[in-house]
């Protein structure tokens, strides 16, 4: 059963940060979910960190992004060492633009948009140096530090965003509209123009839209979300019943067909998939 870690904590706090040195509560066996971000900072690599089901190796030097209501599993080696800063989105207060970035990662999965992030080794000493601020400013606790960790951790979103940019072009914003759309409203509105009319415009506009940005048609995006969140589910240990149920099909049935119609495999055989 994949646990999901509330923020209740995180909202009293604003802004959380943890040492990983010694392997500890965040390095778990099973998969797990959050409803607010972590952050995680790694001076040190080795081992495997697993988002949306997708292996990412954990380098020196890197910074590994896990957005709300994706599931992630962490197992780094013995001797790896970093930190891992928790926060709700809000709890940033972050400009427009770091905004938009963490947003990407809320609104698409890690088979879209890669949450990693490793930088050459010229940046390690200013990298370092930034995260140690974070540190010291978390427990210090005094009144202007935490403002100090919201600026330190915006210039961390600056440096991945920097890093990003020389992937490829920008998230046009009007997609990135749509894709937030999509993220609330996906389990009830599973067709096109639904998309378009809450947007205000044409289906063929945003068919534009959606293709130029991810080279896939509308509905390929929409399915691709829905299954996403179906595989989520499923791993939960909730039943197929009730993942279907939660995803708003009519009938387990339909619910099985359309899940292995997109993925090759029934529900049941995806649960008992390792």
């Amino acid at each position: 059963m994949i646990p999901t870690h509330g923020s209740d904590k995180i909202h009293k706090k604003g802004i959380i940060v943890h040492h990983l040195e010694q392997l500890n509560e965040y390095d778990f066996t099973t998969p797990h979910r959050h409803d607010y971000f972590e952050f995680f900072y790694f001076k040190k690599g080795g081992g495997l960190h697993t988002v949306d089901f997708k292996e990412f190796e954990i380098h020196d030097n890197s910074v590994h992004i896990v957005a709300p209501g994706q599931v992630h599993q962490m197992q780094r080696a013995l001797d790896s060492e970093g930190y891992v800063v928790l926060f709700e989105l809000t709890a940033l207060n972050p400009p427009s633009a770091i905004e938009s970035f963490l947003f990407e990662h809320i609104c698409m999965s890690a088979e879209e948009l890669n949450p990693t992030f490793r930088f050459e080794v010229n940046l390690k000493q200013p990298l370092n140096e930034r995260i140690r601020h974070v540190f010291e400013s978390y427990k210090r606790a005094k009144p202007l530090d935490q403002l100090r960790l919201m600026n330190e951790m915006q210039l961390f979103c600056i440096s991945c965003m920097e890093h990003a940019g020389e992937g490829g072009k920008p998230v046009e914003s009007a997609y990135l509209s749509f894709r937030r759309l999509l993220r609330t409203h996906f389990k009830i509105n599973k067709k096109v123009k639904d998309y378009a009319e809450k947007m205000n415009i044409t289906e063929r506009t945003l068919s534009d839209l959606v293709k130029q940005n991810s080279g896939k048609s509308v509905s390929e995006v929409i399915y691709t979300q829905i299954v996403m969140e179906a595989k989520r589910l499923l791993r939960t240990g909730i039943t197929i019943k009730e993942s279907a149920y939660a995803l708003n099909f009519e009938d387990p049935g339909h619910f099985s067909k359309f899940f292995k119609n997109k993925t090759g495999m029934s529900p049941s055989d995806f649960q008992n998939h390792t």
